[in-house]
């Protein structure tokens, strides 16, 4: 029998909330990377129904990444790839109506997010 093997993916994101106040909340992605080269990332998230509207984003230390919001679906793609063994700390503000700051959907190159 053959042997099995998981892939880790080499870019890993972790998702926790920094802030919540009564009409919002600031979000974080950690994105680490675990390869021994420079890795490219992408971020998916998508909230339940009562998130409200994304106030702002950045992306501490780092240039910029590329945003686009596609029927609910927020992505951010890098335009600096993150060095090996490195972190870097995706934010974002966003509304809140009635819902937990718990996205349905969290992943960084298609890989699921860390909840801690």
């Amino acid at each position: 029998m053959g042997a099995w093997s998981v892939d880790t993916p080499d870019v890993r994101g972790t998702y926790r909330v920094v802030q919540s106040f009564r009409d919002g909340f600031i979000g974080e992605i950690l994105i680490k990377n675990t390869a021994g080269s420079d890795r490219a990332w992408t971020v998916r998230l998508d909230f339940p129904a009562g998130v409200g509207e994304l106030r702002n984003q950045w992306l501490e230390g780092q240039p910029q990444p590329v945003f686009t919001q596609v029927d609910g679906e927020f992505v951010w793609r890098s335009t600096v790839d993150v060095r090996p063994g490195s972190t870097v700390s995706l934010r974002f503000q966003f509304g809140r109506v009635n819902a937990a700051p718990v996205p349905s959907v969290c992943t960084v190159n298609d890989a699921p997010c860390a909840f801690p």
